[in-house]
């Protein structure tokens, strides 16, 4: 940032003027220097004071990752925290950044990653950044240069998956680039391939998400189709076996969440199920035993997300709902919980990495909880959070 500063000069007065506008003419000349040290409209705060936090924006849509976090507000601006490696903010730097930071408008949906982010303007492009190591951009062998490149002209969807970029079109096709895990790709390619170019891979989708290595996708069917590892039983197959290539398991599902270890799927009934990983008590059905199939949780869910951990779900009234590891990840003190617990009301969107959470509330203001060691969630320092706090744009 240029420092403006800002001159007022004072013009020699003929003898002949009166004393009174003299005087008139120095007490406006202050009083206008004064204002400017301020930091009045038009001019800059000074190199290293402290911004004064701007009116609360209305936030509409939140993206997280274990470093990094990214909003989308009201006027269709991106916002940007976290650590930024790889030049995941589209800034052209690989700045850490406390606070959020705009990054860009006409922006109506993002998708975030460790190493990279997707978005997805308002003509329905699709534009990425960040590391480019497997291909995962979308954009070749090229090496990014940091800023926000177009890789598709239209998308409904998008997922900054761990080493691949997922798109799904308006006609429902999916289109994938990256390393080709447990064979996303189609037989012509072998695992050890790169593709670094997208590809369709599949007709008929719906929604996709992607775990820490296993991938779950939603067709206009409602039929649940998986693929990756399944070491903790986060496939849902009834076996603990790898999978590749996709393979359908259920019918009747209306949304995914593929977590770290874990899995949750709405049904069509609004049901929660879960499956895999358990030892904390994230799938929430009153044990900590792993799971290899889906088993019912509650009712009248209406969203999902999820953490290494935790499971986050908000019920159709907008309470927000936990379950699993709670260092901080929950918004409210306690001990891990092996059944949902009631966390906070009035939520419209829910998201969660690691060991943080985000939360949207229905006044569209954004709140964060949990571990800040890369200052992911936007609150201005390095230091973790307890409970749900609001957070403030500077």
């Amino acid at each position: 940032m240029y420092k403006t500063s800002t001159k007022i000069h004072l013009y020699t007065v003929r003898s002949q003027m009166r004393p009174a506008l003299l005087l008139s003419m120095t007490l406006f000349s202050l009083l206008m220097l004064s204002s400017c040290k301020k930091g009045s409209p038009g001019s800059v705060n000074d190199p290293g004071t402290e911004p004064q936090p701007v009116a609360d924006a209305a936030f509409l849509q939140v993206s997280t990752s274990e470093l990094n976090t990214m909003a989308i507000d009201n006027k269709n601006v991106l916002w940007f925290a976290g650590d930024n490696r790889g030049a995941v903010s589209g800034l052209g730097n690989k700045n850490k950044n406390v606070s959020f930071v705009r990054v860009a408008d006409q922006v109506k949906s993002v998708s975030v990653s460790d190493s990279r982010s997707m978005i997805i303007k308002s003509d329905n492009s699709v534009w990425t950044s960040g590391d480019n190591g497997f291909g995962e951009l979308g954009i070749g062998n090229a090496v990014s240069n940091g800023n926000f490149v177009k890789v598709a002209d239209e998308a409904e969807q998008i997922e900054a998956g761990w080493e691949n970029g997922f798109i799904i079109k308006p006609d429902h096709s999916l289109w994938a680039s990256g390393f080709n895990h447990y064979q996303i790709f189609n037989s012509s390619y072998s695992l050890a391939d790169v593709v670094d170019t997208y590809q369709k891979i599949a007709d008929n989708v719906q929604a996709i998400s992607v775990g820490q290595a296993h991938v779950l996708m939603l067709k206009t069917d409602g039929s649940l189709w998986v693929c990756g590892q399944n070491v903790n039983g986060q496939l849902g197959t009834g076996n603990n076996t790898e999978q590749r290539g996709f393979v359908k398991i259920m019918d009747g599902v209306k949304a995914i969440e593929a977590c770290s270890y874990h899995s949750l799927i709405i049904k069509t009934d609004n049901s929660l199920w879960a499956t895999g990983h358990n030892e904390y008590g994230e799938l929430g059905i009153g044990n900590n035993t792993d799971q290899n199939r889906f088993v019912k949780v509650m009712d009248n869910v209406s969203a999902l997300a999820g953490g290494r951990f935790f499971s986050m779900a908000i019920k159709n009234d907008g309470t927000l709902w936990a379950s699993g590891y709670n260092n901080q990840t929950f918004g409210i003190t306690g001990p891990d919980q092996n059944k949902f617990i009631k966390v906070a009301d009035n939520v419209t969107a829910v998201a969660a990495s690691e060991y943080h959470s985000m939360m949207i509330k229905s006044d569209k203001t954004l709140w964060a909880t949990g571990s800040n060691t890369y200052g992911e969630i936007g609150a201005g320092s390095e230091r973790s959070l307890s409970v749900f706090t609001k957070v403030k744009l500077k």
